[in-house]
């Protein structure tokens, strides 16, 4: 796991004081933090496989804001709104005169957050390095300055009617990837089912509306702000939630069919390594007689670990930007 470039430095320079015996608010945890106090780290971190490594390297991790600490510190996400809120719940919790750090990537946009929050409270120094930047302040009332971003986090119904919230893929609206594969299923599902990297639970919902011999389908999700989301969208009693890692399959031969519009982006360069993945688990989660219905972006290659996984599979249709696989009989 990583260790930050950045965020040790206003310390070490002796900008910042580091407190003796305070605690620690991480949002947006992950790597590693070995030069501070870990039994006085809290973590935050709702994406399944990165909570479970802070937990497997003795932090203690939540999927919700603490209550109180007397240092926090924000590393920023790729969606604006998202990081915005976190900077807002981040100042909430701490004490009058409390410290706040941020730090980020310029690439995800720390610049413009600097320039944002200096509007609304002093920033009492920033430093530049390894691409990004840190900038920090201190809670010099009870009063919020970035209380109006505070809210983006919450669940809201976007255009479309649907519950979804700031930094879950695909908020503002439907994926015009998932309509195109639900037609390639709509009516023939049957049994027990699962959606893999099921998302605010479009997907799913419209295999349980339009397939009345389902049984039981299964949304399985690593991002907790997603599934969250799901469970407002998907009321249908046939339907479970599962927060976990779908490239990491903890069953075998379990699913007549399996549905799914995989991620494809690992930060922000397309890795179609993570869609393999995907169809592997696909196939070790099949029955023998199962099979999987997929959306990919045309120009992803998943042929070869299709013929890995499967005995039989075809392109049911494409479109310049999208293509639908459907594939049967799993050799794993």
């Amino acid at each position: 796991m990583a260790i930050h470039p950045r965020l040790m430095l206003p310390f070490e320079d002796g900008t910042v004081t580091l407190p003796e015996g305070g605690t620690f608010a991480i949002f947006n945890a992950h790597g590693i933090y070995p030069d501070l106090p870990k039994d006085d780290i809290t973590c935050l971190q709702g994406f399944y496989p990165s909570h479970i490594g802070l937990q497997n390297a003795g932090y203690v991790v939540t999927t919700h804001p603490p209550s109180a600490a007397d240092t926090a510190i924000v590393h920023i996400t790729r969606s604006k709104d998202e990081t915005r809120a976190l900077v807002a719940q981040a100042f909430e919790i701490l004490p009058v005169g409390g410290q706040l750090l941020i730090d980020g990537s310029k690439t995800d946009g720390i610049e413009s957050l600097l320039k944002e929050s200096k509007k609304r409270t002093s920033v009492h120094g920033q430093i530049s390095k390894a691409h990004g930047k840190i900038f920090w302040l201190s809670k010099d009332s009870n009063v919020n300055p970035f209380a109006e971003w505070a809210s983006a986090t919450q669940p809201k119904k976007n255009a479309d009617g649907w519950h979804t919230s700031a930094g879950v893929f695909s908020s503002d609206g439907i994926d015009p990837g998932s309509a195109e594969l639900v037609p390639t299923f709509a009516k023939s599902l049957k049994g027990k089912i699962a959606d893999l990297g099921a998302g605010w639970g479009w997907l799913a919902a419209q295999a349980l509306e339009t397939c009345p011999a389902i049984d039981q389908l299964d949304l399985i999700e690593a991002e907790h702000a997603a599934l969250v989301c799901a469970r407002l969208n998907v009321t249908d009693p046939r339907a479970t939630f599962h927060w976990t890692d779908a490239t990491k399959p903890t069953t075998k031969n379990s699913y007549d069919a399996i549905i799914m519009n995989p991620p494809f982006h690992v930060g922000r360069k397309a890795d179609p390594s993570l869609g393999r993945a995907f169809i592997h688990s696909a196939a070790t989660l099949l029955k023998p007689t199962g099979q999987m219905f997929l959306v990919a972006n045309r120009q992803l290659a998943y042929e070869a670990t299709l013929d890995t996984c499967f005995n039989r599979w075809e392109v049911l249709s494409q479109t310049p930007r999208y293509k639908i696989i459907h594939a049967r009989k799993p050799k794993l």
